[in-house]
């Protein structure tokens, strides 16, 4: 009853420390924007460039001239997906029936530890060498990393497609990480092999369905269904290494759908999404075609 309540107490302290963030970094931006436009008239008119500088040129290749010159600043996006994650009806839905998934599974979380499930308790085993690979998988090091290294090389090689995927992928990461280490050291639960009191929920968790979630979002259920494959693995991963209950993967991937989720609406050509729903005397999934863009 504890844990359920705290959970419950966390959820709402997100929210609140949500928006207050994301006012802030609003009103920041606003300021910065302010003084800027203020100093203007401060610049040497000899080096400052003239009206129509940043325009495309006639003389220049079409595929550079059709290009925008830049995307929204990142940060200004992330300080977005804060006011944005609690906004949506269909996130605080996916959260919600997250957390009654992650209460009814809490009556196996004592019992998976215990069982032949755990490789911590049967190492050199298939099953421990088969889920060994997920701990690097779900780790910030590939996760994060690996979304900083795809907005990178897409900055560098000056390649639309792959900087607008590594900066969803960042976004996403960004966010699902602070929900999830918010709620862990909010709720304060101690892992099964007892290292440490941050178990809920799963920051592998979250960030491994955070990054299906976007795969999915903007190139449909072919690559979708794979990603989440792989998310699933690593969250089965956790509970291997005895290093999460099954309630804390479950929430975890809550999470990291509803980042995924955040940061691309409107984007990719996906022809269905699927979103649970409310049903009279429990839950349900719920598909949606939608158009092609």
């Amino acid at each position: 009853m504890k844990t359920r309540a705290a959970a419950l107490f966390s959820l709402s302290l997100l929210a609140t420390a949500s928006s207050v963030f994301a006012e802030t970094w609003a009103e920041t931006w606003a300021e910065t924007r302010t003084e800027t436009k203020g100093e203007e008239h401060k610049k040497d008119k000899f080096f400052a460039p003239g009206p129509g500088f940043w325009e495309p040129q006639s003389g220049i290749p079409s595929e550079f001239g059709n290009r925008p010159f830049s995307s929204p600043p990142l940060f200004k996006q992330i300080g977005r997906d804060f006011r944005n994650v609690f906004s949506s009806k269909e996130n605080l839905l996916v959260l919600g029936t997250g957390l009654g998934a992650a209460l009814a599974a809490s009556s196996l979380d004592e019992r998976i530890p215990a069982s032949r499930f755990n490789s911590e308790l049967h190492e050199g085993t298939k099953l421990d060498r088969t889920f060994e690979p997920g701990e690097l998988l779900g780790s910030s090091l590939v996760q994060v990393g690996g979304a900083f290294a795809m907005f990178g090389i897409g900055k560098l090689t000056s390649n639309p497609e792959v900087e607008d995927l590594g900066r969803d992928l960042v976004r996403a990461q960004i966010l699902s990480q602070a929900m999830t280490q918010m709620l862990k050291f909010s709720v304060a639960r101690a892992r099964p092999d007892e290292s440490n009191n941050h178990s809920f929920p799963s920051g592998h968790s979250s960030g491994a369905f955070a990054t299906a979630t976007v795969l999915q979002r903007r190139y449909g259920w072919k690559v979708g269904l794979p990603a989440y494959g792989v998310a699933g693995f690593i969250a089965a991963s956790r509970l291997s290494e005895n290093k999460h209950f099954l309630s804390d993967v479950i929430f975890g991937a809550a999470v990291g759908i509803v980042a995924g989720r955040t940061v691309t609406f409107g984007s990719g050509n996906r022809r269905f999404e699927l979103s649970p729903m409310l049903t009279p005397g429990g839950v349900g999934v719920q598909f949606t075609l939608l158009p092609r863009q």
